[in-house]
C-alpha cells in the first residue's frame, strides 16, 4: 500500500457529550492501534455546547484540535469551519466528514485509509454507509441512486455504488476537489440539505461520487427517526392533538424541522442565487393546504398512503408496527 498521506477527521458536534466522547475514543483506538497518530488529525467544530463538551475534550482529548462557534454554525456551518481550518491551517490530503453520533466499525480507520490510498478515488467524493444497530441489513443513511435511497446491502453488486448525491454522516473529500467547490452553502443550507448542496455540485462539475459498502457505522434509528423524514402531511395526521398540529406547521420555519420551508425551498431552486420570498410562503401555503386535504382521505387511502411510503423507503416492519396504531 502507498504511504498514507495526512487525513483531517471534521466532526461537527453540539451538546452531545456522550456521543462526542464515544467516538473520540473510537478514533483514537483505530489511530493509535494503526500507528497513524501522526498521519489522522481529528477537528472538533463545536457550535457552542454549554454541556461541558468543549472543556471535556481539551481535559480528555488534548490532541484533538478544537474550534468553537457561539451556536450559530448549525451542521452545515460547523462542517464549513471545520473544512475552513484543515484547508488553511494544516496539510491534510483529504478532507473526512463524521457525525458524532456513529459507532464506527471496527476497520474503519483501516478501510478509510485503502479509499486514499487508491488513485481513482482521488479524484471522487466517497460516502459510507450506516447501518441500523438492530438491523444490520438496513441502512439508514448513504445516499441516493437513481432517484432513490440505496437502503440495502444487496444493492451493493460491486464494493463502490456510484450515486447521485451522498449523506453527510460519512464523506471523504479530497483536498483538490474541496478546494475547486469551495465550502458548502452556508447561507442557504444552514443545517439540513448542506450536505446533499454539496455533492450535487460536485457532481454537477463533473466528480464521480461513489458509495463504499466498506466504510461503515452503525447508529440507532427508531419510529421517531422514520416520522422525523415523513412527509409534513403525514406526520400532521399522525398525531390527533390540535396544539401539536399547530406546532408542526409552526416548525415549517423552524432550522430543526427536516421539512423547513428554507431547505426544501432552496433545493427546488437552486440554481437561483437569490430565492423570492413569496416563494416561501407558496411553499407554506401549500403544505398547510396538504395537511387540511388530508383530513379528507377515507381510511382505507390513509394506511394505503402509509404502506406505499413504507415500501418506497424500505422502512424495517419493527419500525412501521410503531407507527400504524397512530394512523
Amino acid at each position: 500500500m502507498r504511504a498514507a498521506s495526512k487525513v483531517a477527521l471534521i466532526l461537527p458536534v453540539r451538546d452531545r457529550w456522550h456521543y462526542t466522547q464515544a467516538i473520540l475514543n473510537a478514533l483514537q483506538q483505530q489511530i493509535s492501534a494503526a500507528n497513524l497518530g501522526g498521519i489522522y488529525q481529528i477537528i472538533v467544530a463545536d457550535d457552542g455546547s454549554s454541556d461541558g463538551t468543549p472543556e471535556s475534550i481539551q481535559a480528555q482529548f488534548p490532541q484533538v484540535i478544537l474550534i468553537q462557534g457561539t451556536g450559530d454554525w448549525w451542521w452545515t456551518g460547523a462542517i464549513a469551519a471545520g473544512m475552513d481550518y484543515a484547508l488553511t491551517q494544516t496539510e491534510a490530503k483529504t478532507l473526512v466528514w463524521l457525525n458524532d453520533d456513529l459507532e464506527l466499525a471496527p476497520d474503519f480507520i483501516q478501510q478509510l485509509r485503502a479509499i486514499c490510498a487508491e488513485p481513482q478515488y482521488q479524484q471522487a467524493i466517497v460516502g459510507g454507509i450506516v447501518r441500523d444497530r438492530t438491523r444490520p441489513d438496513w441502512i439508514m443513511f448513504s445516499g441516493l441512486a437513481n432517484g432513490q435511497p440505496i437502503r440495502q446491502i444487496s444493492q451493493f453488486l460491486t464494493p463502490y455504488l456510484p450515486a447521485e448525491t451522498l449523506n453527510g454522516n460519512m464523506v471523504v473529500i479530497p483536498r483538490p476537489i474541496a478546494e475547486q467547490l469551495g465550502l458548502p452553502d452556508v447561507r442557504r443550507f444552514p443545517h439540513y440539505g448542506g450536505d446533499y448542496e454539496y455533492t450535487e455540485r460536485a457532481r454537477r462539475s463533473g466528480i464521480p461520487l461513489y458509495l463504499s459498502q466498506s466504510l461503515q457505522a452503525q447508529a440507532d434509528y427508531t419510529a421517531a427517526d422514520v416520522v422525523r423524514y415523513m412527509p409534513v402531511w403525514m406526520q400532521w395526521r399522525l398525531t390527533s392533538s390540535w396544539a401539536a398540529r399547530w406546532q408542526i406547521l409552526q416548525n415549517l420555519w423552524s432550522l430543526k424541522f427536516h421539512h423547513n420551508v428554507w431547505h426544501i425551498v432552496n433545493r427546488m431552486y437552486i440554481e437561483q442565487s437569490q430565492v423570492p420570498r413569496w416563494r416561501y410562503w407558496v411553499f407554506y401555503i401549500k403544505k398547510v393546504m396538504q395537511c387540511l386535504n388530508s383530513l379528507k382521505f377515507s381510511r382505507p387511502r390513509l394506511h394505503s398512503q402509509f404502506q406505499r411510503y413504507f415500501e418506497q423507503n424500505q422502512i424495517p416492519p419493527h419500525l412501521r408496527h410503531q407507527i400504524e396504531p397512530h394512523l
